[in-house]
């Protein structure tokens, strides 16, 4: 994000790796501590197409190491497999969406220990709707041709993600649906094949070591007491998540399930 105190658009665009550079570096200095670019399109944007590559490799380069000498971390809105990999190649920290990596996309990040955030739910709800035209009201009409376009690579990469050891990170693309779907993203990924102990971790401990936070993400001494309880367990229902019924933060109660009249 920017500082609110340059009172200035968040978002830029750049061309060439010597504007890029100045860019990231304005946006460093102006507040941001993370930098996201556009590696490839999108769905939702009637203008592109999620497997266009929006960066040559040494703009990527530029953009991360830019970043990198200021000591803020990189990541991409990145669909298609070679936005992905080049993101990787350059040296992101995290790769957003993901949707249509392939395998050998995924083993290099793999490799480079880059995390994933597959926002997964956004994806599998437009592909479980196709046929439902009240789904697509209000939508742009190009996002539902791409959707139908890429179905099976969807499909198709959301397994490779269950059968690869990538680090995945929950995310749930909040702002494409209802802010109080993101818990669906849950079952979104055990839904393609991740099991439901890597799925809760995506939001745990996993997701501290992304942001560098050790201090969360766990249950030891010395943590952020930050904890959620649920009345059943994910193990045995993922979709139990939906039913958080107590929530401590920095050691504080904000929910807590009403206590049970005595008998």
């Amino acid at each position: 994000m920017l500082a609110s105190h340059f009172a200035r658009e968040i978002g830029a665009l750049a061309d060439g790796a010597d504007e890029i550079t100045r860019r990231v570096r304005e946006n460093i200095r102006a507040g941001a501590d993370w930098i996201k670019f556009g590696a490839t399109g999108g769905f939702a944007t009637p203008a592109d197409d999620p497997t266009q590559t929006t960066y040559t490799q040494e703009e990527m380069n530029a953009l991360v190491a830019a970043a990198r000498d200021l000591g803020v971390p990189c990541t991409p809105h990145a669909y298609g497999d070679e936005g992905v990999s080049r993101a990787v190649t350059a040296g992101v920290r995290s790769i957003e969406h993901g949707n249509l990596a392939s395998a050998s996309t995924l083993a290099q990040m793999e490799e480079r220990g880059v995390f994933l955030v597959p926002t997964q739910f956004m994806v599998l709800d437009a592909l479980d709707h196709l046929d439902d035209d009240s789904y697509w009201e209000g939508k742009e009409p190009a996002e539902r041709v791409k959707f139908t376009r890429y179905a099976d690579q969807l499909r198709h990469s959301a397994r490779n993600v269950a059968a690869s050891h990538v680090r995945i990170a929950f995310g749930t693309d909040a702002g494409m649906f209802p802010h109080a779907d993101n818990w669906r993203e849950f079952p979104a990924m055990v839904t393609s094949g991740i099991a439901p102990v890597r799925a809760l971790r995506a939001a745990t401990s996993v997701a501290a070591d992304l942001l560098g936070r050790p201090d969360l993400g766990r249950l030891r001494p010395g943590a952020t007491a930050d904890l959620v309880a649920l009345p059943a367990d994910p193990f045995e229902d993922i979709t139990a998540i939906a039913g958080i019924d107590f929530v401590m933060r920095d050691g504080a109660v904000h929910r807590a399930p009403a206590p049970v009249a005595a008998r």
